[in-house]
């Protein structure tokens, strides 16, 4: 064993210990004279100096110019050189050399013994002190403080690197944040608190002996304590991060309130990445004090991101200075430091999470139909659909996905500040994109106090980010989500959404509306807990193309003796190329689902309201049927009777408030045969146990055109953009999700799963040649069906066969709104029964042709009109050449 001799001793303490010590002692002189120096910085006074200095110097330069080149001072240098040689020549000079050192030898030696030895500690404390104090600058705290974080951490490094066997996903962040708090709450409180604990008072004189100061004085003194005790700890594992600064209460009352004054506000000022604390500190004994906690949810995974998203072209066109961008040299620093980022994020958790979230997606299998009640099929053929492109880029979705990334981080930062204008701090945490919309989520405090009116904040932050469009700003579970148009387009594959469909499905009628911002299916579960729902979407804004992708997902999964569907549209023949009756027609795509020749309500009025009452009749009859064979539900009549067994029937009825509307026109009389208010709310209310459902679909949530007694019995809710802010308040009541601020087709937001549960998202679109290759795909699995009921079969069951309204002829094809005035002329001499029963529906009071924008000629089209009504009223025809 080797024993420490006293040379070794010495030779750590002179060459060791004490330079360092020197060293580390000089530093933080330097450190207090830097920190002084930029407390009383002064810019104007900085130039000021520095024009002075310039000066001086200036002028000794010029004299030491000038003396060096003058005569006499060259040969004042020759001859004290000549005396210096001679002197060091001469005998006494010599001896002195044998002889033996003298002192100015002996301190040259010195000098040359012990330098390296202090350069070496200079180069070790000043190179290593200089980081730690540029990082104490980062961090806002004092330079010793920050010297302990980053030495203690260094220290624990073993133990730190060993918690991420033990689940622990940053192990080295929470170390670090949790000292860091302590530090920062420790410089909140001013010099006088610390003073108080060395026996000072505020003139930082001692107390005099036997005295300990007022009490105003001890109370600051144990507040102080307090402080200084106080626990912090992060703590980030199974997808959250945790994090609590606990400070001790006291025993007494008056320093309770100087200690909570201390800590007030102190939650707001020490925000870090996934951790948000409340504003003021929550007083809990039972947990020992003075509290603020926090829990966030957390995926090391994610906080990484991927690799190739950092890179990208910093002298695009859409970078340039020029065009509004940041500019190259910034886009180039963005890059670096995105990497130095993914470097940091780069962690034995981070890549576990990775692998474990891919091989999830690739190989774990769908276990949701063990326990289900019914298995999805796949009965599309999705070769018929096109890939999903941007319409004006040409890009596809992979691509567009990375370019809306992109974009949506460059905006963090504004959006972030933004939210800081209106005292929004909450703390954030990922940013999603999908349609044309990127989705900024932050984790608020558990003690947000959020402004009343978002509304206001919605058009500030607009402002704010010099963006056209309102943001739409929506809170859930403690998340606030901001909404905001991205200007970068992501096709919805319609295709993913079917081949990342669930096998096990709640009900028959199992569809998907959409996918969120994740690319996560959003699901249209029409059976015993929501037996009907209600789709809201302005005129242009694709409401059709959300029922397609409920219709088309929904047949994808079931045999059409499973599920029919009936189409009725209160303004036009959007389901027209569902029939299978018309064999002759150039649109002929028969599709096996369709339960009955589709109505237009406004050209065929009465065979809309037909076919309404036909599916009231229907559930009174399957209500009478299930009483006498003693079951309560279809799914056991089904079970119960394999043979009898009975289809499903959704029942979607597209602008249904044109067809409420039209109750307007009927006599008193007509409305018990007629009207079609009380059968929409008899269906809604009685229809869900005997398995037929209501699909509902209108441009306004009006009042006046959304009759209560309808709404007030249809709970699923789905909204796309609506035109008013009264609109968004009863599109999806309750919700305060203000979809009225949406601008991208396609978007939405379902309520279907609770207002608690709220989801955003956007539909595939759907072009007429997909949909019909689509219904020719189903034709040829399962065959022609043709209707449970025929037109004429529907109406001589309503209005009985004698009836006019069963009797007359329909016109083929249907006039609309856009047909010609001489056309429609020639239609109403020719279909004159059919003319008048229909004369209140749109082909009539909204033709284009009819309305005109020219006041003579709108005049003179109406009185045509009127007159070709009037004659045909009249039984009487009128040849129309």
């Amino acid at each position: 064993m080797r024993v420490l001799t006293k040379e070794t001793f010495y030779l750590i303490i002179f060459q060791w210990i004490l330079p360092i010590s020197l060293m580390i002692g000089g530093y933080m002189l330097l450190t207090k004279y830097v920190y002084a120096i930029y407390e009383r910085l002064d810019i104007e006074r900085f130039w000021k100096l520095l024009v002075k200095a310039g000066i001086v110097l200036g002028i000794l330069i010029v004299l030491w110019y000038f003396v060096t080149n003058a005569e006499w001072f060259r040969t004042l240098s020759g001859y004290t050189k000549q005396g210096a040689d001679w002197i060091s020549n001469t005998d006494q000079a010599q001896s002195a050399v044998t002889a033996g050192a003298s002192w100015w030898q002996t301190v040259i030696q010195f000098f040359l013994k012990w330098l390296p030895v202090y350069f070496r500690a200079f180069v070790l404390v000043w190179v290593v002190a200089t980081g730690i104090f540029i990082q104490s600058m980062i961090w806002r705290i004092q330079f010793v403080r920050a010297g302990a974080i980053i030495l203690s951490t260094i220290l624990f490094f073993p133990v730190l690197a060993f918690k991420y066997i033990l689940g622990y996903q940053t192990p080295f962040f929470d170390f670090i944040q949790s000292r860091l708090f302590i530090a920062k709450l420790k410089e909140n409180l001013n010099d006088s608190y610390f003073n108080a604990i060395e026996g000072k008072d505020d003139q930082g004189k001692k107390f005099e002996s036997g005295a300990g100061g007022t009490a105003q004085v001890q109370r600051i003194k144990a507040t102080a304590v307090a402080v200084k005790r106080t626990r912090a700890n992060v703590r980030t594992a199974g997808g959250v991060r945790r994090a609590e600064l606990i400070t001790k209460n006291s025993r007494e009352t008056d320093t309770d309130k100087m200690i909570e004054t201390a800590l007030k506000g102190f939650g707001k000022r020490i925000v870090a990445p996934s951790i948000r604390f409340q504003d003021n500190p929550i007083l809990n004994t039972e947990r020992g004090g003075y509290i603020f906690d926090s829990d966030v949810s957390y995926n090391a995974g994610d906080e990484l991101g991927t690799w190739k998203s950092i890179f990208f072209n910093p002298f695009a066109d859409e970078i340039k200075v020029k065009n509004g961008g940041s500019g190259a040299l910034r886009a180039i620093q963005s890059m670096y430091r995105e990497v130095f980022k993914y470097f940091v994020h780069f962690t034995p958790p981070a890549i576990f999470d990775r692998i474990v979230n891919r091989e999830r997606s690739l190989y774990t299998p769908d276990r949701s139909a063990e326990n289900a009640k019914y298995k999805a099929q796949q009965n599309l053929d999705l070769s018929v659909i096109p890939e999903p492109v941007d319409p004006e880029s040409g890009n596809d979705r992979d691509t567009q996905i990375e370019i809306a990334r992109k974009r949506a981080r460059e905006r963090i930062t504004d959006v972030t500040n933004a939210l800081n204008t209106y005292k929004i701090n909450g703390t954030f945490n990922k940013v999603l994109v999908g349609g044309n919309t990127a989705i900024y989520q932050y984790t608020l405090p558990r003690t947000a106090d959020l402004p009343s009116d978002l509304n206001r904040v919605q058009e500030g932050i607009s402002q704010l980010l010099r963006t056209k469009d309102l943001p739409v700003i929506s809170i859930k579970a403690g998340i606030l989500s901001v909404s905001l148009v991205n200007d970068v387009n992501i096709p919805v594959d319609f295709r993913n959404m079917i081949q990342q469909r669930n096998k096990g499905m709640k009900s028959i009628i199992s569809a998907i509306v959409g996918v969120d911002a994740l690319g996560e299916n959003i699901y249209v579960e029409l059976g015993d807990v929501i037996p009907h729902m209600i789709l809201f979407g302005a005129t242009g804004f694709g409401k059709t193309v959300s029922i397609m992708n409920i219709l088309y997902s929904a047949m994808s999964a079931v045999d059409p003796k499973m599920l029919k569907i009936a189409y009725i549209d209160g303004k036009g023949n959007s389901f027209e190329f569902m029939r299978t009756d018309n064999k002759d027609s150039a649109n002929y795509h028969p599709n096996p689902f369709t339960y009955a020749q589709p109505a237009d309500a406004s050209g065929d009025i009465e065979y809309a309201r037909a076919l309404l009452k036909h599916f009231e009749k229907e559930t009174r009859r399957r209500i009478e049927l299930f009483k006498q064979r003693g079951v309560s539900k279809l799914a056991e009549f089904n079970k119960k009777f394999p043979q009898e067994r009975l289809y499903e029937i959704l029942v979607v009825c597209d602008e249904f408030s044109a067809i409420t509307d039209l109750d307007n026109t009927l006599k008193a009389s007509e409305l018990a045969e007629k009207g079609t208010v009380d059968t929409f709310e008899y269906l809604a209310k009685m229809s869900r146990s005997v398995g037929i459902h209501l699909l509902l679909a209108n441009q306004t949530a009006r009042k006046e055109k959304v009759p209560g007694k309808i709404s007030a019995n249809i709970g699923g809710r789905v909204s796309l953009k609506v035109n008013e802010p009264i609109e968004s308040d009863i599109a999806l009541p309750d919700s305060n999700i203000p979809v009225h601020l949406i601008q991208q087709a396609g978007e939405f937001y379902s309520t279907l799963n609770g207002i608690r549960n709220a989801e955003h998202g956007n539909s595939a679109y759907f072009t007429d040649d997909t949909m019909n290759a689509l219904n020719d795909t189903l034709e040829g699995k399962f065959g022609h069906h043709d209707y449970v009921i025929t037109r004429e079969e529907v109406m001589n069951e309503i209005y009985g066969e004698e009836s006019v309204e069963a009797s007359y002829d329909v016109p083929e094809p249907m006039p609309t709104k856009d047909t010609p005035l001489e056309e429609l002329l020639y239609v109403i001499s020719n279909y004159p029964e059919w003319a008048v029963a229909n004369k209140d529906s749109a082909v009539f009071t909204r033709n284009v042709y009819v309305n005109t924008d020219s006041p003579s000629e709108r005049r003179k089209n109406k009185a045509s009109l009127k007159e070709a009504l009037s004659m045909a009223e009249k039984g009487k025809t009128k040849k129309v050449l």
